[in-house]
C-alpha cells in the first residue's frame, strides 16, 4: 500500500506568471506528509520550467517535454501517482485552504469514487450544480475542486483523448454511469479557480463534442430533449 494520501497533479504549457503561485499552494499541504506532487510542463520556452527546476526536490516526479494536449498530459501523470487520491490543480489555480486533507478525510474515506467541493473566483464562492447535471451536459463542479479514488477507479480513471475539450465532462460522467451513489459533496471550497481554460470557453467544437458524449451516454432521444429545452428557453 502507497505511503500518500494525496497526489497533486499541475499541468502547465507557458505560463511563468501564474505557475509559481499554484506549486507554492500545493506546497503549502505539506505540513501534511502524505503528500506527493507532479509536475507536467509541456515543452514550455517562456521560463516556466526554470520555475518549476527551482522547486524540483519538492517534487516527486516532474518532466518538460511536447504531448498532445491537456488531456494526454494528464493521462501521462496518472501513470505516476502513487497516492489514494488525485487532485488536478492546474497553472493558475490554487488550493483555497492547506487544511484540505483532513477537511474531506481523505486518509479514511475509502467508499467513494469522486469527492467534491466549491471554487471561489474573485473573492465570490461558487457552489457545485445538482449532480444530476451531468445527464443535461454539464459538470457539476470546477475539475480542479475534486478528488478521485485512484484505489477504486483503477483503469476507469483515465481521460478520453478523442475529445480535446470536454474530456474531463467525459470522465466524470462515465464514472458516475458505474456507480452514481459514490460521489460525496462537501460544502469546503476547495480551489482558488483563476478560470480561462479551454473547457471554460464556448465553441462549436465543444457542443459537439458535449452532444456526442451525450449521445453515447443517454441515447438520441436525451440529446433531443436538450436541445428542445435550450431553444425554448432562448425563445422564452
Amino acid at each position: 500500500m502507497s505511503r500518500y494520501v494525496l497526489t497533486v497533479v499541475t499541468i502547465v504549457l507557458n505560463d511563468y506568471i501564474h505557475i509559481e503561485n499554484t506549486i507554492l499552494s500545493v506546497i503549502n499541504l505539506f505540513h501534511f506528509d502524505k503528500v506527493e506532487y507532479i509536475v507536467i510542463d509541456g515543452g514550455s520556452n517562456d521560463g516556466t520550467k526554470e520555475i518549476i527546476q527551482k522547486y524540483s526536490n519538492k517534487l516527486a516526479y516532474w518532466v518538460s517535454e511536447k504531448d498532445g494536449g491537456i488531456y494526454d498530459a494528464m493521462n501521462k501523470a496518472i501513470k505516476h501517482c502513487n497516492g489514494k487520491w488525485i487532485n488536478f490543480m492546474n497553472s493558475g489555480d490554487k488550493f483555497y485552504d492547506k487544511d484540505i486533507i483532513n477537511a474531506f478525510n481523505l486518509v479514511d474515506n475509502d467508499d467513494y469514487n469522486i469527492l467534491y467541493g466549491s471554487k471561489i473566483i474573485n473573492n465570490k464562492i461558487f457552489k457545485p450544480l445538482k449532480l444530476h447535471t451531468l445527464e443535461k451536459g454539464e459538470i457539476m463542479a470546477c475539475h480542479q475542486s475534486m478528488f478521485f479514488n485512484k484505489n477504486r477507479l483503477k483503469n476507469n480513471l483515465y481521460y478520453n483523448l478523442k475529445y480535446e475539450i470536454y474530456s474531463d465532462y467525459e470522465l466524470v460522467n462515465r464514472i458516475y454511469m458505474i456507480e452514481k451513489n459514490r460521489f460525496k459533496y462537501y460544502s469546503v471550497v476547495v480551489t482558488d479557480f483563476l478560470g480561462g481554460g479551454i473547457s471554460s470557453k464556448k465553441s462549436w467544437k465543444k457542443r459537439r463534442e458535449k452532444y456526442l458524449i451525450l449521445l453515447n451516454t443517454y441515447g438520441l432521444l436525451s440529446v433531443i430533449k436538450i436541445i428542445i429545452k435550450k431553444v425554448v428557453n432562448f425563445v422564452n
